[in-house]
This record gives structure tokens, C-alpha cells and sequence, in this order.
């Protein structure tokens, strides 16, 4: 059996205290001890992610083998897991695990916004996973103060990760994912919560098309969301959320997302941590979907007498094929930061289909225009979602993306046009 108990250690963000639920006894792999049921193993895998990032010498082994009960969760009911653990969660490793993973779940230091530290949202730094470095120690005690951790934002996540359609996020004790204020701080209120919530979930559910994102700071929170997710992948995700054994109805928020139309970002505030008030558990998205109707893979439960349950695939909508007609492609265009030797620079990134490439020589210059249009020029390829729903029609970097259009770079996504032909003009000039 497991025993635990509060006591204050070294928070989920550098150098500040938080509370957390230590393990006494070490990790029980028994999973009669989480309370689920065991089913048949899927037809076709489901592919789990393990992220943990290092969060010092003390409080990254409890993070582990909160991991490890979470990997239990998923392999007993047929999940294959890919582990990315510290010391060596590095973002080669972590990338691989991601890819085409259906469900992603982060144990480490968060950053989110809005935060006492800054005013500006950084994107290269913010709502994303921090992880051992360049210039790592090959430790747990890897910080962003010496450099030794590096924050990969939602920026760089956008960028590179590419779990399966339909994915779902799973943050586990991130500082900021569930909408709580650090240990040090004021409990959150609700707008600041929901800002929060609202700017984490963005980058997975438009730019990476997850179907859900949740974050819990409870005790082996992570490993209820993935066994429930697997035990009834038909299951609505808000019933998946109301399913969590400290859920409170009277503690339950719903509102609008604040960044995405359609979706919604739901804030459970009870007391946890010795009692303390705060945004401790979240979710965001359709909370009518399914984990189910958001991948094409055919996912086999158990119900409570031991019935086997089969999911229906999910075809992924047609998408007519990526190709320009007269010399142009119309459609959406997402961001990232800035290309290597290109810095501050506007530049595009386009897909194979559209002629991106990393240049050998000169690159292509491309007229791209939204509420305005600019010439710039071709540096690299992007993967763009080609053949999904998600398809996109070019990555701008954050200068060109400012170039040509008046929306906020957290908008996410933009309509424009891309000119194809050729054309010999300076390096981002406003075209009239």
C-alpha cells in the first residue's frame, strides 16, 4: 500500500516552496491501489509520453515515481510508454518520446503567464516543458539559474512536437498549468487562473490539434486522467474531468476560452495543501469529445463486469491536397520564433509541397500578404500539419508574422495568401 503525507519541499518552478505529496514507502505497482479496472489490451497500441524534467536533487525522484505509477496506469491497459525521465529529458529524447504519441503527460518546472516575474509573455520560454539542457549536469539538480535547464516554450513545442492527431495534454504538478499560484504567492483568483489555463492549453490545442489539455496538481493525478482516458475512451472529457476522486461540483468553473472560439477552459478551485485555496485541477477544450473521436486509432476498454468495449475509428476529415492554383496558395499560417542566421529577420517556412526547403544558395523570395503584404524570403521547410484538419500553409517568424498582419502573435494562427513566383525585393519591404 502507499502512505503519504504533506510536507513542504522545493516547488515545481527554481528555488521557490511548494507543497507536494511525498512518498513514504516507494512506488506500489499494484494497480488495485489506484482503483481501476484492468482491460484488454488495445488492437492498435495506444502510445503514452512521460515527460519528467529535473526539479533539483530532492524533488525529482518524487516526480519519478509519480511517473512510474502514471506508466502503470497506461501499460496495464495496453498502452505502450515512452519514457523521457531526468537526467536525461533532454529535447532530442523528449521529441522522440512525443512523436506520434496520443497522450502526453509533463512532470517538471512551469512557467506560465500571467506570472509575478514579468509583464510580456515570452514565448520561447513560457507554457511549455522545462527540461536537462545543453549544458546539463547529467543530474536532477540541472537549474535554470546556472543554464544547466533550458525552458522549451510553447514556441519551440509548436515547432517540433509532433504527437498523434487528436492527442491529449496531461500537465502534472507544473507550476501555473492548472491556473494555482506558486507556494510564495497569493492564491490565484479566478481571472488570473483562467489566463493561465487559457495560455497553456493554446499551443497544444491549435497548433498541435490536441483534442484535450488537462493539468492537476493532486496526488498520482496524472495516473487517474490516463487510466480513466483508457478505461472509457468513448467517455466525454468532461465526464473524464468530474471523474478525479477530489472533484467538487460546487468547485468547478466554466468559462469561454479566452484564446480559442469554441472551446472552453473549466477552473476547479478547492483546498488542497494543507488546506489552501487555490486553482489546483483544469481542462480545456470540447468537453463533449473523446479521446476516442479525436484519434484514428481503435481503442478497446473494459467496462466494471469485464465486457469488452470496442471504439469505433474515427476517420480524419478529408483534406482537399496541398497545392497552389496560379501561382498561389490561400489558407492559415502559424508562427515560430526566428531561423538561425536569420534573426529578427521576416522569413517563412513553407511546405515540401510548397517549395520549402533549407537553401543551399539564394533562397526564394515569396509574396505573403494578410492585412498587408510583405516579399520575403523562403529559409526553411515545415512539416504544417500537410493532410490534416490542421493543415497550415506556412510558418511565419515572429517579424514577419508582425509584418503583414495587426493580430497578436497569440492569436495563434492567421489567413493569408502566399505568392509563389519570384520576386527580387529587400528583405521584408511592405508591398503596396
Amino acid at each position: 500500500m502507499l502512505r503519504a503525507e504533506t510536507v513542504p519541499i522545493p516547488g515545481a518552478h527554481g528555488g521557490n516552496v511548494r507543497h507536494i505529496l511525498v512518498l513514504l514507502t516507494g512506488l506500489a505497482t499494484l494497480v488495485a491501489s489506484l482503483g481501476f479496472a484492468v482491460p484488454a489490451a488495445a488492437s492498435t497500441p495506444v502510445k503514452v509520453a512521460i515527460i519528467v524534467g529535473p526539479v533539483g536533487e530532492e524533488l525529482t525522484p518524487v516526480y519519478l515515481s509519480l511517473a512510474e505509477t502514471a506508466a502503470t496506469a497506461a501499460e496495464t491497459r495496453g498502452a505502450t510508454v515512452a519514457r523521457a525521465f531526468s537526467p536525461d529529458a533532454n529535447a532530442e529524447k523528449v521529441l522522440a518520446a512525443v512523436d506520434g504519441a496520443n497522450i502526453v503527460i509533463y512532470l517538471g518546472h512551469g512557467i506560465g503567464t500571467p506570472n509575478p516575474y514579468s509583464d510580456t509573455a515570452n514565448p520561447a520560454t513560457t507554457n511549455g516543458w522545462g527540461l536537462n539542457g545543453p549544458k546539463a549536469r547529467g543530474d536532477h539538480s540541472d537549474s535554470f539559474a546556472d543554464d544547466t535547464l533550458t525552458y522549451y516554450g510553447e514556441a519551440w513545442i509548436a515547432e517540433h512536437a509532433k504527437p498523434a492527431p487528436g492527442w491529449v495534454m496531461i500537465y502534472s504538478n507544473a507550476c501555473y498549468a492548472p491556473g494555482a499560484s506558486e507556494g510564495f504567492d497569493v492564491a490565484a483568483d479566478e481571472q488570473t487562473a483562467a489566463g493561465r489555463v487559457s495560455a497553456y492549453s493554446r499551443a497544444p490545442l491549435i497548433e498541435l490539434g490536441a483534442s484535450a489539455y488537462f493539468a492537476t496538481d493532486f496526488y498520482e493525478g496524472a495516473a487517474h486522467l490516463v487510466g480513466s482516458l483508457l478505461d472509457a475512451p468513448d467517455l466525454p472529457f468532461g465526464e473524464i474531468f468530474a471523474s478525479e476522486p477530489r472533484f467538487e461540483a460546487d468547485g468547478l468553473t466554466r468559462l469561454p476560452h479566452s484564446l480559442i472560439e469554441g472551446a472552453e477552459t473549466w477552473l476547479h478551485r478547492s483546498a488542497y495543501f494543507e488546506g489552501k485555496q487555490d486553482y489546483w485541477y483544469a481542462f480545456a477544450g470540447d468537453p463533449t469529445a473523446s479521446l476516442a473521436a479525436g484519434t484514428t486509432a481503435t481503442l478497446v476498454a473494459a467496462n466494471a463486469d469485464g465486457a469488452v468495449l470496442a471504439g469505433t475509428p474515427v476517420a480524419a476529415p478529408a483534406v482537399p491536397p496541398l497545392a497552389a492554383v496560379d501561382g498561389m496558395a490561400t489558407g492559415m499560417a502559424s508562427s515560430y520564433g526566428e531561423s538561425i542566421g536569420w534573426e529578427g529577420q521576416a522569413t517563412v517556412a513553407l511546405p515540401l509541397e510548397l517549395g520549402g526547403e533549407l537553401p543551399e544558395g539564394a533562397p526564394t523570395w515569396v509574396l505573403v500578404c494578410a492585412d498587408r503584404c510583405a516579399s520575403m524570403p523562403v529559409v526553411d521547410s515545415c512539416p504544417c500539419y500537410v493532410g490534416t484538419d490542421n493543415q497550415r500553409i506556412a510558418n511565419l517568424s515572429h517579424a514577419a508574422w508582425q509584418l503583414i498582419s495587426d493580430a497578436p502573435l497569440v492569436e495563434g494562427i492567421i489567413p493569408i495568401e502566399v505568392h509563389l513566383t519570384p520576386v527580387a525585393i529587400s528583405a521584408g519591404s511592405p508591398d503596396s
